[in-house]
């Protein structure tokens, strides 16, 4: 295995620093309407209109549970001493994108400075693609110009989304994302989809058993190796 501090050195060296293929011995499935719920964060229900995907399949953010994928994943990370906490479903309805952000995966106990969001921290996925849709990474022009919007959901945790506009912003990488993943959402990035059907996503977070920190896009590629390619 590749040594950590190797590992870190030959990163800051990488152009391509937001996305690899990664071989499961396990398969997902897709998840049914009736998997997928709201997230029923207090601001969405009071300050706007959010549907279940059931009803409206409006482009947002939905809890997903299904027990088959989920096992398969506990299984996967357990043999690497990983968990995860956080697993979300992402949709994009035809025609249409979700906004460039920070997949931020920490409550109102961290730092609200945004340096502590753009950590580079990693996160396991698969989407369902389009025909014509991807995953996009982003880079700030200026990163005064960040917007921060609070999530408080029913048991009382509250969640830090960070996101930016697209004119102070400059794509540096997209790939189409159609095969099992390990993808850097501790970076700018936005989800494309220019066809007529949705765009749906799992996203599981990456978090090490023995200090419960989030996994980095650095230390993934340490960690599953061969696993990964391009």
């Amino acid at each position: 295995m590749v040594n950590q501090g190797n590992a870190d050195h030959e990163f800051a060296q990488m152009q391509n620093i937001y996305h690899r293929y990664i071989k499961l011995p396990f398969s997902f499935k897709k998840p049914e309407w009736s998997d997928v719920k709201r997230t029923h964060s207090k601001e969405q229900e009071n300050g706007s209109e959010y549907f279940d995907i059931n009803e409206k399949g409006d482009t947002d953010v939905y809890r997903c549970d299904i027990k088959e994928n989920d096992d398969n994943v506990r299984d996967f990370f357990d043999k690497f001493n990983l968990f995860f906490d956080s697993k979300l479903l992402f949709y994009t309805k035809g025609n249409d994108t979700i906004k460039i952000h920070v997949d931020s995966n920490k409550d109102e106990s961290y730092s609200k400075k945004v340096d502590n969001y753009l950590d580079n921290h990693a996160k396991l996925n698969f989407t369902w693609e389009t025909k014509d849709s991807s995953l996009r990474w982003w880079k700030s022009k200026n990163n005064t110009k960040f917007h921060l919007d609070k999530h408080t959901y029913k048991e009382g945790k509250a969640w830090q989304v960070i996101w930016v506009d697209p004119t102070d912003c400059e794509m540096v990488y997209e790939k189409r994302i159609n095969k099992p993943s390990i993808v850097n959402t501790g970076q700018l990035h936005s989800t494309h989809n220019q066809s007529k059907e949705g765009r749906i996503t799992l996203s599981y977070n990456l978090v090490k058993k023995h200090n419960l920190e989030l996994v980095t896009f650095s230390e993934a590629l340490w960690l599953f190796g061969d696993l990964l390619y391009e």
